[in-house]
């Protein structure tokens, strides 16, 4: 996998607050180059988790785009509309169209039907009883020569759009498909098809309309569609603007596999074994006096008697308190089904903790001062620091 990596170095561009970014250069081919703009502590946790495996930046980058991609599969049912989501449309969407296709047909071509004269082989009768030598023997009439169907493939301006389409995206994108190319047409990218793009575009939509088959007309769309997208120079973008929504599904999936409990205001948590928690995100409405109005704890759990509100906090340094969860306690604490006075607690116990991303020793964020509140005493909210490089392998792998 690491030698796929030798055409790229990198510099580390910037590096501000939460964000690093990293500028891979192609030293083949320019053209190729990649900005990468990424979370800076998730670039440490990857160096030293794959130490002894890669120590390349690119690969980091890599390991990144999975964590995003299988966040996108996992949302695709219904991405929140904040979540703007962009990886290598041309990638991910067009190329695999066309790449399905090549898997299953090969490259386009026509088929040209030809007659030749001959003894063997596919004997087109009609033509050979209407146009052969009548031949009388004891046997019978033959007729010679016979007509034989000869099918030869002819490629066309398709194929070769659809080569440069599929080497293109194999070379540029090698980092992240490793996919055969096609043997036949290694030299394909020697044209220049992408100064040319627009022209391109004009001859495939005068083919779309000479070719019959849907799955021929659907290649003929999606090679538009590729070249349409093409980008003159080779630039390409991966943006994602909410990665702390990326970190809360980590978090969520660890919790599910691994938190134990809490006792004596510690987190347990079981890395050997893997739980069947439900922590999800809830919504309750308790304003009464709006029926809309509405609060969402990101992860959310009942077992038994107890209830646990956890937040996922995507920095790593907390300052201030975090008011959020003591709000969450309060609207939840006391909640109640019972009917028609709710004097009886649903709950005997309520736990609310913060998950920040770290290696520093868990302890406790807030607990009340007994001279603002004496009541409240058993009242804490927990700072319990994920190691990140847990929080991806549970993530990827489990």
């Amino acid at each position: 996998m690491a030698d796929k990596f030798n055409k790229y170095k990198y510099i580390i561009v910037c590096a501000i607050s939460l964000v690093i970014g990293i500028f891979l250069f192609g030293t083949k081919h320019p053209e190729s180059s990649i900005l990468f703009f990424v979370p800076v502590w998730i670039i440490f946790v990857i160096k030293d988790y794959y130490k002894n495996k890669y120590t390349n930046k690119i690969f980091m980058v890599v390991i990144i785009i999975d964590i995003i991609s299988l966040f996108v599969i996992l949302m695709k049912s219904g991405v929140p509309s904040y979540i703007r989501y962009i990886l290598f449309y041309v990638v991910v969407v067009t190329f695999f169209d066309i790449y399905n296709y090549y898997q299953k047909y090969g490259l386009y071509h026509e088929n040209i039907i030809e007659t030749q004269q001959g003894y063997s082989g596919n004997i087109l009768w009609k033509q050979t009883i209407r146009n052969s030598a009548k031949v009388v023997s004891k046997k019978g009439i033959l007729f010679l020569p016979l007509k034989i169907k000869k099918i030869r493939p002819k490629q066309v301006l398709i194929s070769e759009f659809m080569s440069y389409a599929i080497e293109y995206t194999l070379q540029n994108f090698s980092m992240f498909l490793n996919m055969p190319g096609i043997v036949e047409n290694r030299n394909i990218l020697q044209r220049n098809f992408i100064d040319n793009k627009d022209h391109i575009i004009r001859e495939l939509r005068s083919l779309r309309n000479k070719v019959y088959k849907d799955i021929h007309k659907k290649l003929v769309s999606d090679l538009i569609n590729f070249y349409e997208q093409l980008a003159i120079g080779g630039i390409y973008y991966l943006k994602h603007y909410t990665f702390s929504a990326i970190w809360e599904k980590m978090v969520e999936r660890y919790l599910n596999n691994h938190f134990q409990d809490i006792e004596s205001n510690k987190m347990i948590f079981n890395k050997e074994k893997s739980f069947q928690n439900n922590f999800h995100k809830e919504i309750f409405y308790p304003n009464k006096m709006n029926s809309i109005q509405n609060i969402q704890p990101d992860h959310y759990m009942t077992r038994g008697d107890k209830q646990f509100i956890f937040d996922a906090k995507y920095y790593n340094c907390v300052r201030g308190i975090n008011y959020k969860q003591v709000a969450y306690y309060f609207f939840l604490e006391r909640l109640s089904e019972d009917a028609p006075l709710f004097l009886k607690k649903k709950y005997s116990k309520t736990y609310t903790a913060l998950i920040l991303p770290g290696d520093i020793e868990q302890k406790i964020h807030f607990k009340f001062n007994s001279e603002f509140n004496s009541l409240e005493k058993d009242f804490v909210i927990l700072e319990y620091y994920l190691n990140v490089r847990d929080a991806i392998t549970s993530y990827l792998s489990e």
